[in-house]
Parts: C-alpha cells; sequence; structure tokens
C-alpha cells in the first residue's frame, strides 16, 4: 500500500515497509510499519542519517530539522478521527467528539500528561497557514522534515498523510530521500547512547519556555552527557507562534540549536533562517532532560534491554 503523487513537478510516492531497529528489537512483534520511498533497512537510514548531522555540526552549517506529528497535523488539516484501525466503541466517540469541536470551536491544544503544543484560538488556526507553509517549505529545501508516518498498535494517524500530501502539493513543497527521515529519527538520536557526540563538547542553544527549576534541571542533564555550555532564549509557553526571537542574544558560535516550542515552533524555525547551526526541533525530549524518568512515556526514546 503506498500513497502520495506523481506529476512533472512532484514524484513523492512512499510505500508501507517494516520499521524495525535493532535497539528497540521488544516492538517487532507488533510489526510496526513505516512510510518510505523505497525497502531499506532502517538501522541503515538511521545512522546515515546522524553521520549527516554531526559532519554538519563540525562545519557550522544552517541545518533546519523539524518534526511533524498528530499535533500539527490536526492544526494544519483540521482534525480526522476516521481510521477503520480503531475498535469500534473508540472509533465513534471519536467521531462524536470532532463532531462536538466543529460546532463549538474550542481552543486547540495538543496535549499530553507531562506536555502541551500551546493553546490556540479557532481563529489563529486559519491565521498561520502562511507560516506553515513559509516554514515547510524552506525546510524541505534546505533541512529536514521528520514525519510521523509511523504505523503502530493503538495510535492512529495515517489517516491524515493524504491530506497532508496534497498539502504539501498545493504549496511546491517537495519530498525526497534527502529531505524526509521518519519522526522516531530524532528521538533516538537525542537519547541513545551510541549518538551521544551531538552533545559532546558541543556549545547549545535552547529555545524554550523555562523557570529556574527547568532551567536548571536541563542544563544539569545536557552537562553530564558532555555539552561544553548551555546558553537560553526564553519563549512563552502556550503561545509561541506569536513570539519574537532576539537573534542578537544568540551567539555565532553555537553548535547546536534546540527548539521546545509546540506547534508554534514553525515561527521560530522562520526567525532562524540562515542562522549558522543545526537547527532540530527537540520537542518533547526537553521534558526527558528535565526529569529522565520521561523516556518510559515515549517510544523509541529508551533504549531495549536484550533479554
Amino acid at each position: 500500500m503506498g500513497f502520495g503523487t506523481k506529476t512533472k513537478k512532484f514524484n513523492m510516492k512512499l510505500n508501507k515497509y517494516k520499521f524495525n531497529l535493532k535497539d528497540y528489537k521488544n516492538f517487532d512483534s507488533e510489526d510496526r510499519k513505516v512510510y518510505l520511498f523505497e525497502d531499506k533497512n532502517c538501522d541503515d537510514l538511521l545512522d546515515a542519517f546522524y553521520k549527516k548531522i554531526d559532519n554538519l555540526i563540525g562545519r557550522k552549517e544552517h541545518f533546519p530539522i523539524i518534526r511533524i506529528a498528530d499535533g500539527e497535523f490536526q492544526f494544519l488539516l483540521g482534525k480526522n478521527e476516521f481510521n477503520l484501525r480503531k475498535p469500534f466503541y473508540k472509533l465513534v466517540i471519536h467521531l462524536i467528539k470532532q463532531l462536538f469541536e466543529k460546532i463549538f470551536k474550542p481552543k486547540f491544544e495538543a496535549k499530553s500528561r507531562t506536555y502541551t503544543s500551546g493553546v490556540y484560538n479557532h481563529s489563529d488556526r486559519y491565521n498561520v497557514k502562511n507560516q506553515y507553509s513559509e516554514c515547510l517549505k524552506y525546510i524541505s529545501e534546505e533541512g529536514v522534515l521528520a514525519l510521523y508516518t509511523t504505523i503502530k498498535p493503538g495510535f492512529y494517524t495515517e489517516q491524515y498523510l493524504i491530506s497532508l500530501f496534497s498539502f504539501f502539493e498545493k504549496k511546491n513543497i517537495n519530498i525526497n530521500e534527502n529531505n524526509y527521515i521518519p519522526f522516531y529519527f530524532i528521538y533516538i538520536i537525542l537519547t541513545n547512547k551510541k549518538y551521544s557526540n551531538i552533545y559532546k563538547d558541543k556549545d547549545i542553544h535552547l529555545i524554550t519556555s523555562f523557570d529556574n527549576e527547568r532551567k536548571r534541571k536541563i542544563e544539569q542533564t545536557l552537562k553530564s552527557f558532555g555539552a561544553k555550555s548551555v546558553t537560553w532564549t526564553k519563549i512563552s509557553r502556550d503561545r509561541s507562534l506569536f513570539d519574537i526571537v532576539d537573534l542578537d542574544g544568540i551567539s555565532k558560535n553555537v553548535d547546536v540549536v534546540f527548539i521546545g516550542a509546540g506547534i508554534g515552533k514553525v515561527n521560530i524555525f522562520n526567525q532562524l533562517k540562515k542562522f549558522p547551526a543545526i537547527i532540530i526541533d527537540a520537542g518533547y525530549i526537553f521534558e526527558t532532560w528535565e526529569n529522565p524518568d520521561l523516556i518510559k512515556e515515549r517510544d523509541y526514546c529508551k533504549v531495549h534491554t536484550p533479554s
């Protein structure tokens, strides 16, 4: 089964293949799938992606990496709960909830127990599509889009992919083997010790919301990973889509910029165009830096120990 679009300008045909990774073998029994351009070993794809990042860090080149998953799908494309993989009772409940939200237009918030992606009015969603299209187009040309194309038990997002690719075609955003990776590769390179060189002896800049205690804990974790220095830019917790970043306050000598800005991150990326560093949308990983126990709550944040 595949999807995508193929015209004179576009050739974005993805097919479904096995998503197996040697450090996460506990998931093998679930027969997880991921959409790729061709059938390749996922460990090889992951290692190649990490080596590319590692090489670019040393060259101080601008290279943005953004993650796009269920929160961004809903915010950008509108909620779509129709997925026949869901148990029938859950499908009915979700569709009723979707209808309710369509009628009453409550504030949008993508959140989990420990994490929020921001809180926005219904009108905000119509005013920012240009920001999203500008950001995703620029990153597709200069960096990498980490798209959530994984199919796994109990999580249902593949119904958004056709609409997402239609949006890409409409906005002239071309996706290919060079600018697309599976979403979970970001979690892996930021939590798996074999890729820890991304932190070691690096000058790191963080753009996120924080208080003094959160700042202290995150700095402590990053220093334990070997970071040389950690500097900060503070943004709002719930309205990053409208924040203005003080670019003069960010040293051009930083090696890596990590962004934790929820669904408003496109606004931050758009302001960092041409900044001479790797720029990574770390998102939930900020929570694991603050509280390392939270690696257990997201897939691919904790390496599986061989039994």
